[in-house]
C-alpha cells in the first residue's frame, strides 16, 4: 500500500493543473491531468485489490501463500509507475522562434522554427489509432511529440505547415 500512497501524494503535491500554461512569452504543453490522474486511479485501485487479495489467502480463502498475489500486485504497481513518470517527464516548451522538447527518454532538445526541415505523421507506440508528430532539422536533429501533448497547438505555434508531410 506504500506505492499508491507516495503516488498519490507526488501527483497531488507536485503536478501541475493544467496540461497547458501560456507565459508571457512561451507556451509549455504537458501531459493531461486526465492522463496522470487515470494512472494514479489504476495504481490505487491495484494496490487496494492487491491488499484484499493477499488477506483473503491470509484468510485460507484462496490456497496459495499471500506473497504470490502481493508480489503480482506491487510488481504491476511499479511497472504503472514507471509508465507514469515517463509520460509525465515529456513536454514541449514553445516559443515565438524556438521549441524545447524534453522527451520522455533523455535529454532536452532545442529546434528552431527555421531550422524544420519536414514534420510527419508517425504511428504512435501508444496504440494503432493514434498519432505522433516527428519533427526533423537541418542540423540532424529528430524530436518525436507524442499525441498526449495538444499536438494541434503546438503545430499552430510553430507556423511551418510548408514541412509537414501527409
Amino acid at each position: 500500500m506504500g506505492i499508491p500512497v507516495l503516488v498519490v501524494l507526488v501527483v497531488l503535491f507536485g503536478g501541475s493543473d493544467l496540461s497547458e500554461r501560456h507565459h508571457l512569452h512561451h507556451d509549455t504543453y504537458a501531459v493531461s491531468l486526465v492522463v496522470s490522474r487515470t494512472l494514479v486511479l489504476v495504481i490505487v485501485f491495484m494496490g487496494v485489490l492487491g491488499a484484499i487479495t493477499g488477506w483473503l489467502c491470509n484468510l485460507g480463502v484462496f490456497s496459495t501463500d499471500s506473497a504470490v498475489p502481493l508480489a503480482f500486485f506491487a510488481s504491476f504497481e511499479m511497472t504503472i509507475l514507471l509508465v507514469l513518470v515517463v509520460v509525465m517527464r515529456h513536454r514541449v516548451m514553445a516559443y515565438d522562434d524556438v521549441m524545447m522538447v524534453r522527451p520522455a527518454f533523455g535529454k532536452e532538445k532545442t529546434v528552431y522554427y527555421d531550422h524544420i526541415t519536414r514534420m510527419e505523421w508517425v504511428s504512435s507506440r501508444l496504440g494503432p489509432h493514434v498519432r505522433d508528430l516527428r519533427v526533423f532539422t537541418d542540423e540532424g536533429k529528430r524530436v518525436r511529440i507524442s499525441y498526449l501533448l495538444d499536438i494541434e497547438q503546438i503545430l499552430l505555434r510553430i507556423d511551418r505547415f510548408d514541412v509537414l508531410v501527409g
